[in-house]
Formats: C-alpha cells, structure tokens, sequence
C-alpha cells in the first residue's frame, strides 16, 4: 500500500452520466465535493459538501487509498473553504 498525503482541500469526483431517453438523450459529467476527514487503515475517510460548498454532510464515506487516487482530485483553490468547513467540524 503506497502512502498518500491530503491536502488541506476540498476534493472533487467526476461521473459520466446520462441524463434523458431517445430524443433528450445526453451525456454529462456529474461532480461532488468532499472533506477529506483521515486515512485509517488504508481508506480515505471523506464526507460529502454541499454544491454550494457551505455545508459538511456527516456520512462518512470509505474508499480504499488506491481508488481514491484514481477518482478524485484536488478543487482549485478551495484551501480557505477547506478551512471553513474544517471549523465546523472539529
């Protein structure tokens, strides 16, 4: 298991969706943010924000170190929106 450090960050993961049938079939990408809480044994825990990126939701999410590598990236920056949210939870 390779080590991995977080970023003081708001993450984001990309979808490929699809919105409508036949006529208004479309693709589109589809992102949630995340809050990166800590690593514990060899899972990225992370709670969902809101779109609006006021609002920690407290579901925590686990996903294994090496997808979270591959699926999620940093938000540009999102550092002082990190740090707010990071305020209301701690």
């Amino acid at each position: 298991m390779s080590d991995i450090t977080l970023a003081e960050s708001i993450y984001v993961k990309r979808s490929n969706s699809n919105l409508g049938g036949g006529a208004t079939f479309r693709e589109c990408v589809l992102e949630t943010f995340w809050y990166p809480y800590g690593i514990k044994d060899g899972y990225v825990e992370l709670f969902p924000v809101t779109d609006d990126l006021k609002r920690v939701l407290r579901l925590v999410e686990k996903i294994p170190v090496e997808i979270f590598k591959e699926e999620f990236s940093q938000k540009e920056n999102s550092k002082d929106t990190y740090l707010e949210l990071k305020k209301t939870i701690r």
